[in-house]
């Protein structure tokens, strides 16, 4: 077996003064301390960062001597900035990818070294963002919620009356189903949709099921609080779910109506009986779409999804589509309104999919498959 060519310094290997420097700048201060740049930043980017400037330090180490004594902003000068490029580009790297680098290199700089000037990497940040081209067509990859959810429907139904009894293997086609539908409707991010409790984070309340994440467990550091959908097809799908394919993955007696107050331990269980991560979720979304859209839609590009029918459908909720996005660009703009809440974002995208639904049981439709015209919302369009 071939062994991939090394690109990168592991944190141990990173020169003293530079783990110094991320140490001081991502850590918490005391109480008569400021706290470093980085302190607030999720555990995840974090981690993408640390690894973004141990790249950099490898191919700074290939091309120069890296010399340990001076300061992390004094090695960024333009000589060694296009030999790293250089070196990205010969690793047949996309230019997303490349303009990726190059960002988290700025901000390790930045939270280490806040003293540096930052107008030569930042200035290169901006060019490779402008010029970079995504390597899959992600609007081309846009679809109407709508279509999704019939899709979804559909599945869900034809394994509910196709599968008695039902085994584990037709139970987790309907999880998955069921776990795209989710997405649909609720545009969550991933370790969110992993992280969904019933009785902590998801509970039934005066008839209706409410999610509820804190501060800490949302990437923009807001509380994340909504309601799910009281459609009637969403709830009985929903019910079905709860009352009779989670308690067959979990190897547990059918459940009740009436215990559903109850019901307590991970929304999403896996064939063998446990709670599924996040990268099982992402995979089981992603191979669900597949085979009932004919493509991958992942967790992040339902969030796209949703926030294009908002847009299309109901200009006026651009807020609310940002809000969903989490696109951090947006906040100079978004300084000049009221930051919609999550419930707020959510409830617009299901009064979008319901004004639809009314329009189609009109003519005689069933579903939401009109939904939206596949525009994807383009960030940095915004204005």
């Amino acid at each position: 077996m071939t062994r991939s060519l090394r690109t990168s310094f592991s944190f141990a290997e990173w020169p003293e003064r530079d783990r110094t420097y991320w140490e001081a700048g991502t850590r918490k201060g005391e109480i008569f301390e400021p706290d470093g740049r980085a302190a607030h930043w999720a555990e995840p980017t974090r981690i993408q960062v640390a690894k973004g400037y141990g790249k950099w330090l490898w191919a700074l180490h290939s091309f120069v001597t890296l010399d340990p004594e001076v300061s992390p902003g004094t090695r960024v000068t333009e000589g060694h900035l296009r030999r790293y490029v250089e070196i990205l580009e010969r690793q047949g790297l996309s230019s997303v990818t490349i303009a990726s680098r190059l960002t988290d290199l700025m901000e390790a700089i930045r939270v280490m070294d806040p003293t540096t000037d930052l107008s030569l990497l930042r200035g290169l940040v901006s060019t490779l963002h402008q010029r970079a081209q995504p390597s899959r067509n992600k609007a081309a990859r846009i679809k109407p919620p709508g279509e999704i959810w019939d899709a979804c429907v559909d599945e869900m139904t034809r394994v509910a009356e196709d599968s008695d009894p039902l085994s584990i293997e037709a139970a987790s086609r309907f999880r998955d189903a069921f776990a795209l539908g989710f997405l649909v409707w609720s545009p969550i991010r991933r370790r969110n949709l992993a992280a969904l409790e019933l009785g902590t984070n998801l509970r039934l309340e005066t008839k209706r099921w409410r999610v509820h994440f804190g501060a800490d467990a949302a990437k923009d550091k807001s509380a994340l609080t909504f309601s799910l959908p009281d459609d009637e097809e969403y709830q009985a799908m929903l019910e079905l779910y709860l009352i009779r394919v989670r308690p067959r993955l979990l190897r547990a007696q059918v459940a009740s109506c009436q215990m559903l107050p109850q019901l307590r331990g991970p929304l999403w269980v896996s064939m063998r009986g446990s709670g599924m991560t996040a990268h099982a979720l992402y995979y089981a979304v992603n191979r669900c779409s597949s085979r009932l859209l004919g493509a991958p839609l992942n967790p992040h590009l339902l969030r796209d999804c949703a926030a294009s029918a908002i847009t299309s459908e109901r200009p006026e909720y651009v807020l609310a589509a940002a809000r969903i996005l989490g696109h951090s660009q947006l906040s100079t703009t978004l300084a000049h309104y009221e930051h919609a809440s999550m419930l707020a974002a959510g409830n617009c995208l299901q009064e979008v999919i319901d004004e639809i639904k009314g329009r189609q049981s009109h003519s005689g439709g069933r579903g939401v498959s009109q939904i939206g015209t596949s525009v994807f919302l383009d960030p940095w369009e915004i204005s």
